[in-house]
């Protein structure tokens, strides 16, 4: 059998552990997203023997939590979620070097493409382990595999585990079936990835169907998400996601979008365009939504690069200065992460207090992962009671839920410092919570960024 070749191993090795390397330093940093620490909460509570959504409440499809469940079988505490990112985002790297090599032959073109992942998926949220990072590696690869003639049940699978990560991963899908369909000229190679896509959603709804859990999953993972789509955002979101994309990762999609007119190089073009529609499919506009198009962009400026002229000097210098905004912004997120890790000092105060309940009110969720404390309520996430939209989307009457955990009496509660203004939070809500904390509990605690009350002895 031949050995593969150093200039195969080179990039499928150096790109992976350019990804580790990049975020070890933060490895144990604590919180990085919101949503990262619900999808650590979920997988926990799976560990525990709980289906997700039955002790925890979330409305993405389950493979995140299976991917962070996985994590957590190998490493203990928040680096399983920083590990899985990290490695997720070298497999990435690697698919976006693969995906241009096969669609300019060159080896120049395809390490600026995996570079440029490494680069982008700093900024933009990329730095915490939020789901479009997995997701994106997953289309890649089945776009990857049905450029270079794999089985198409495998091309499938992949898409498949795409839209179980993230069912926004759709909109890309089409151009994925679309190659497959030219590239093999057969009806029967759609219809198979088409069956290998159907399996992994097929597998969970009989993993539910066998707990007796079915309408609880359809509720939560099918039903959440029309009814999130339909919650109205605040004016001058949009705007300000346009302005945040083209300060961020504006040259590259300029790069991408040149493809259009460039013969044989147009794939690209379209796959950012679909990219573009799943991320702004939900009308919110958060930055790491745009994720989802960081491997057409990549790729996009690898192939830009090789229509350059042959010369070494330009073809860097062009990938310099389009990576340069990336990378600046990227910058700025890597030192935000390496900055005082306050929520770490927020469990720290807690624990100090050797308290048997907790109730983490509009504060960091990951605080009953830090402190083994369980959760009052399933529904971890603050914004879901406090705030004032994902209320509706779960089904939830948020002043009875609180109602419930304070009759509860959790010995210590944790609030943000100051608190939130009212384009996040519910009014209402936050008054109940200060006449509870007025009558009952007094401050004991003011850690980074939090206030922590402690109950009455009385």
């Amino acid at each position: 059998m031949k050995r593969p070749s150093l200039s195969v191993l080179a990039p499928a090795l150096l790109l992976p552990l350019a990804a580790l390397a990049l975020r070890l330093p933060y490895l144990n940093r604590a919180v990085l997203d919101w949503d990262e620490s619900l999808y650590f909460l979920m997988a926990q509570s799976w560990h525990a023997g709980h289906l997700p959504y039955t002790a925890v409440w979330d409305n993405k499809p389950i493979g995140i939590y299976a991917i962070f469940a996985l994590f957590q079988y190998i490493v203990p505490g928040v680096a399983a979620m920083r590990l899985a990112a990290a490695l997720f985002v070298g497999g990435l790297s690697v698919a976006g070097f693969a995906l241009t090599l096969t669609l300019t032959g060159e080896r120049f073109a395809a390490w600026v493409s995996g570079i440029a992942v490494l680069v982008c998926a700093m900024a933009n949220d990329g730095l915490s382990a939020n789901t479009e990072l997995f997701m994106a590696a997953f289309t890649a690869l089945a776009l990857l595999g049905a450029l270079r003639g794999w089985p198409a049940l495998v091309v499938g699978l992949c898409l498949g585990c795409a839209f179980m990560v993230k069912y926004v991963s759709v909109t890309e899908a089409p151009l994925v079936l679309a190659v497959l369909a030219l590239r093999r000229r057969r009806v029967a190679p759609v219809a198979w990835a088409v069956l290998g896509a159907a399996l992994p959603l097929l597998a969970a709804m009989a993993l539910y169907a066998a707990a007796g859990r079915l309408p609880l999953w359809f509720t939560c993972s099918i039903l959440a998400n029309f009814r999130r789509a339909a919650v109205p955002v605040p004016p001058g979101t949009a705007w300000w996601g346009i302005v945040t994309q083209l300060t961020r990762w504006g040259t590259l999609y300029a790069a991408t979008a040149l493809l259009l007119a460039l013969r044989g190089a147009r794939m690209v073009a379209v796959w950012l365009a679909l990219a573009l529609v799943g991320a702004c499919a939900a009308k919110y506009f958060y930055d790491h939504y745009f994720l989802q198009a960081l491997t057409p962009i990549c790729v996009g400026l690898g192939v830009f690069v090789s229509r350059l002229p042959r010369r070494a000097w330009l073809r860097a210098t062009v990938a310099a200065g389009l990576l340069a905004p990336p990378a600046w912004a990227g910058w700025q997120a890597y030192r935000w992460a390496l900055s005082p890790d306050d929520v770490r000092q927020d469990a720290a105060a807690i624990a100090a207090l050797h308290p048997t309940s907790l109730y983490v009110f509009d504060a960091q969720p990951i605080l009953y992962a830090l402190t083994g404390l369980p959760a009052p309520t399933r529904y971890v996430l603050p914004s879901v009671i406090a705030g004032n939209r994902l209320a509706v989307v779960a089904q939830l009457d948020p002043a009875a839920e609180l109602a419930r955990i304070l009759a509860a009496k959790p010995q210590l509660i944790i609030r943000r410092a100051p608190p939130p203004g009212p384009d996040w939070a519910n009014e209402a809500i936050a008054a109940q919570l200060s006449a509870a904390l007025a009558a009952h509990y007094h401050l004991v605690a003011q850690p980074p960024g939090a206030a922590l009350y402690q109950l009455n002895s009385d």
